[in-house]
């Protein structure tokens, strides 16, 4: 069972503990912000891709409309000229031409058939993947808005976890607290640890006789001569 001296360190360590505990969630918070913020960028930037895919395939439509309305304009001028000329050569030459200007059209108009059914069906998709994408913008903006309330929480919390560990830390020996503030330097929570069948519980090694005896004998802080933790035994 842990002595008076090793039980109100152990109270300290408990006080100690749960002040790194916030302190190390506050750290974190930054990186969080800062990730769950690149999420939004990356999910606004998908919705932005997204559009420019559909006005890419308008652009196409009207392009390939601009392009016919050209030849068929063409194909008129052409048919005009055919009332003109005299020569039977000239006007065979201008079937020719209007010929080829109309598989050209008949061309454009396959070609625009399959980007309006193209369009069309990207329409339908985007509109799903677009909700679902505002959707998951609206959940990173309240997850976002949820680390800024945990922030000022956590922060109200480190003032009350340093001051319960002030108030122990008054009622500790200065010689125990030098002890356990020098160990403490040199390795991770928890320092304190129980001695279980002869073996360190924080090492998980088997100290030696002297150390084991001393421990036992409880009169005074005594350290793991392999890892250096306070040691006490439990019941």
């Amino acid at each position: 069972m842990p002595n008076e001296l090793i039980t109100q360190l152990l109270i300290l360590q408990d006080r100690d503990m749960k002040v790194r505990q916030i302190e190390d969630q506050l750290a974190s918070l930054p990186e969080e912000k800062e990730a769950t913020k690149s999420g939004i960028a990356g999910l606004k930037s998908q919705i932005e891709s997204g559009r420019n895919r559909l006005k890419e395939l308008e652009a196409s439509g009207k392009a390939i409309e601009i392009e016919m309305g050209q030849i068929e304009g063409q194909v008129v001028k052409y048919k005009n000229q055919q009332l003109q000329v005299k020569k039977n050569e000239e006007y065979q030459a201008l079937i020719h031409e209007i010929e080829i200007a109309q598989g050209k059209i008949s061309e454009l108009e396959e070609s625009e058939l399959e980007i309006l059914y193209e369009l069309d069906e990207a329409r339908k998709e985007w509109a799903t993947s677009e909700k679902a994408i505002l959707e998951k913008i609206e959940a990173e903006k309240s997850f976002l808005e949820r680390l800024g309330e945990k922030g000022k929480n956590l922060e109200a919390e480190t003032t009350g976890a340093k001051e319960a560990h002030e108030a122990e830390l008054a009622k500790t020996p200065k010689q125990s607290h030098s002890i356990y503030k020098r160990v403490a330097m040199g390795l991770k929570f928890p320092i304190i640890v129980a001695l279980r069948s002869g073996k360190c519980a924080g090492c998980h090694m088997k100290v030696s006789s002297a150390v084991e005896y001393e421990v036992k004998k409880g009169e005074e802080i005594t350290t793991c001569d392999n890892c250096a933790r306070i040691l006490y035994i439990e019941d």
